[in-house]
């Protein structure tokens, strides 16, 4: 009879109503809602006994103990799952942090091995220029020697030839009889001779004569290679004489000729000296910034660094005695 009543109560307006409540309440509340109407069902139909209301009434609290634990299993889930989701970003994040230090200490690496190699490359190129520079002196050294072994070879040979003429007792004041050297200045027609003996002048500290040589050579040999250094080598004699605004001028004279010369870093620098050592430090500092601006990677350019470096740290220290002085006075 319950079935039926519900088969005729189906389609009904204020079913439909009942139905539309009843999907807006929540599975449990819906339930026991069911469940009472059933059981009001079949009271009314008379037909529902005690022990049929207490097992509908039984499963009805099984219903809900289980509905409750359906719940709980969903929270330990959600709770879960925002546990994971939790570990899983902080997961990446330190993914991520440690990359990026990765990153960050490769880069470090990188730098040091392209300043490492930036410095090799340095030392390599001058190392190279040196060689080849010691390569073309040693050349014109041997082809100095092959020209004075041929003049020494020739000679040999006009003194090995038999004199035509008959011995005679020489007369005074005669012609002195071939074979016979007369006592003269050194011959420097060959240049690397002259170039040779005034770098062993200089080595030696005699400053003027090497100078008198270096400045010869310029004069004799204009075009030869070894010209430009003659020049440059003169300012060093003036300058390790303390001559220094000889020195100034020399260098000065040089850079003009050549200026794109290999010495003009060096000439810079000293000419950069010789101001400071006359006094005109101002002057020095601009020299000195100005090859440091213009040969930053270059081993002159170290050196006006750290010129510069000890002339602003005596002035300030200059300074500071000089405050001393004033305020004890």
């Amino acid at each position: 009879m319950i079935r039926g009543y519900g088969e005729t109560q189906k389609n009904t307006p204020r079913s439909r109503g009942v139905a539309g409540k009843l999907g807006s309440v929540s599975p449990c509340h819906a339930f026991s809602l069911i469940a009472l109407c059933g059981l009001m069902l079949a009271m009314l139909s008379g037909c529902a006994t005690t022990a049929d209301i207490d097992n509908l009434q039984k499963n009805v609290d099984v219903q809900r103990v289980q509905l409750d634990q359906l719940k709980a299993n969903v929270d330990t889930m959600s709770h879960d799952i925002g546990y994971i989701k939790e570990q899983g970003v902080g997961a990446i994040k330190e993914s991520q942090s440690s990359l990026l230090s990765q990153v960050s200490d490769l880069s470090k690496a990188v730098q040091v091995l392209e300043g490492r190699f930036d410095e090799n490359k340095y030392n390599v190129d001058k190392t190279e220029k040196d060689l080849l520079a010691e390569k073309d002196l040693q050349q014109a050294r041997i082809a100095s020697l092959e020209n004075e072994l041929k003049e020494l070879k020739a000679k040999l040979s006009q003194e090995a030839q038999p004199s035509a003429a008959p011995e005679t007792a020489p007369e005074t004041g005669s012609t002195p009889a071939a074979g016979q050297k007369t006592p003269a200045a050194t011959d420097y027609s060959v240049p690397q001779k002259l170039y040779d003996d005034a770098q062993i002048d200089f080595k030696n500290k005699h400053y003027p004569e090497a100078r008198q040589k270096f400045e010869k050579f310029t004069t004799d040999f204009p075009k030869h290679t070894l010209a430009p250094n003659a020049w440059f080598w003169i300012g060093e004699t003036y300058y390790a004489q303390k001559k220094y605004d000889d020195a100034i001028l020399a260098y000065e004279t040089f850079m003009k000729k050549y200026p794109s010369h290999d010495k003009v870093k060096a000439a810079l620098l000293k000419q950069g000296y010789a101001f400071i050592e006359n006094g005109d430090k101002k002057t020095g500092k601009v020299i000195l910034e100005r090859l440091i601006e213009k040969y930053p990677q270059s081993e002159e350019a170290k050196l006006a660094q750290k010129k510069i470096a000890e002339m602003l740290n005596h002035g300030g220290g200059a300074t500071k005695k000089k405050k001393k002085k004033k305020s004890a006075s």
